[in-house]
């Protein structure tokens, strides 16, 4: 049974990178684009969230807080890309079980996703 991955992003354009590597690497990846589907939980449970944006009301930390206090989510692995390198620590400490900066190398994409779905 394939992987499931659920991308955070509000824009939908922004995902086709990540869409197209990860499921040449056979997993199923979905995409949440509203804050409205994160909160009333309204999607598929995943094996692995990706939090690549922030909505209009909610951050990545605040999406990945939400995620980890949530009896539903808290036991998914959650990591968080972005080019706001100060948003680690923050990141870490909301939950997140890894930090990615971009730019990034999509083989060490890879293996950060694949130590948390293998």
């Amino acid at each position: 049974m394939k992987k499931k991955i659920l991308i955070i992003e509000r824009h939908i354009e922004s995902v086709g990178f990540y869409k197209e590597l990860l499921t040449e690497k056979g997993y199923e990846v979905s995409v949440l684009t509203t804050d409205i589907q994160l909160l009333r939980f309204d999607f598929v449970m995943p094996d692995l969230f990706i939090i690549n944006s922030q909505f209009v009301t909610l951050s990545p930390v605040e999406i990945c807080r939400h995620l980890k206090n949530s009896p539903q989510t808290a036991t998914i692995p959650v990591i968080v890309v972005s080019g706001a390198s100060d948003l680690e620590t923050q990141a870490m400490r909301a939950g997140a079980s890894a930090f990615i900066e971009k730019p990034f190398v999509s083989r060490k994409f890879l293996e950060v996703i694949e130590q948390y779905l293998n």
